[in-house]
């Protein structure tokens, strides 16, 4: 179709056509490593992807954010990454959503969800030495969790978020700052087998005098993110004789 007749065409089937031409595309499975690597598959996600710009121009001339949304939210990778990429939906927190999650592979909605937990500071009270051993460990993993969130807030580029991210590296060194004090360290043993990044990496952080071969081998099997943690403990250094 030429600009003047998507230009012409109804909102509602816009949408329509935008969709389809996204799931040609395979901008979002690209994101997530799915890669086209045959020349008709190629030939085809570039003619998807070239249609998907033209439709947006349209869209964007005359489409309500409303009508969009739907784009943003849509169950298959293609149409929300190219909806993010290509359309506004006049609420930034969800464009950015849309291409975090399937980044991550998972939904706009758990993105969204994931976001506001990273940005929802804990509880003041009770304070880090009044909490149980049990209650502070608790705290280790939801910290732990909040911290790998922050991959859905834009903390590179967005001040108050980049506050938030190292408000919780700083409320994890805490933990295992009480966690050392009161000889409790052993209890962050179990989680060095987490299914969380955060949770393993600090985890290894707070075990390397209790445990170093099992915390050294979570730290190798982290790679880059914990790059710098194995070059401090080769050297014979590492957080917790500080704290």
């Amino acid at each position: 179709m030429s600009p003047e007749e998507y230009a012409a065409t109804p909102v509602e089937r816009l949408v329509r056509l935008f969709a389809g031409a996204a799931k040609r595309s395979g901008l979002g499975r690209a994101c997530q490593g799915d890669v086209a690597t045959s020349e008709s598959a190629k030939a085809e996600a570039k003619l998807g992807l070239a249609e998907c710009a033209a439709i947006a121009g349209a869209l964007r001339a005359k489409a309500r954010a409303s009508e969009l949304e739907p784009l943003f939210g849509d169950e298959d990778p293609d149409v929300r990454m190219c909806a993010s990429a290509l359309l506004d939906a006049g609420v930034p927190a969800l464009t950015y959503a849309a291409m975090k999650g399937v980044v991550a592979n998972c939904s706009t909605r758990e993105a969204l969800a994931r976001a506001k937990r990273a940005r929802t500071p804990p509880p003041s009270r009770p304070a880090l030495p009044e909490m149980s051993d049990e209650a502070l460990t608790a705290r280790f993993e939801d910290a732990a969790e909040r911290q790998t969130d922050c991959r859905f807030i834009d903390w590179m580029y967005d001040d108050s978020d980049l506050a938030r991210r190292n408000a919780i590296t700083g409320e994890l060194t805490e933990i295992l700052r009480e966690m050392k004090r009161r000889g409790a360290l052993a209890r962050l043993l179990p989680y060095l087998d987490s299914d969380d990044p955060t949770a393993r990496l600090r985890a290894a952080q707070g075990c390397l005098r209790i445990a170093p071969e099992k915390a050294v081998a979570t730290l190798e099997a982290l790679g880059a993110a914990a790059s710098d943690v194995l070059n401090h403990w080769r050297r014979g250094e590492c957080l917790i004789d500080k704290l």
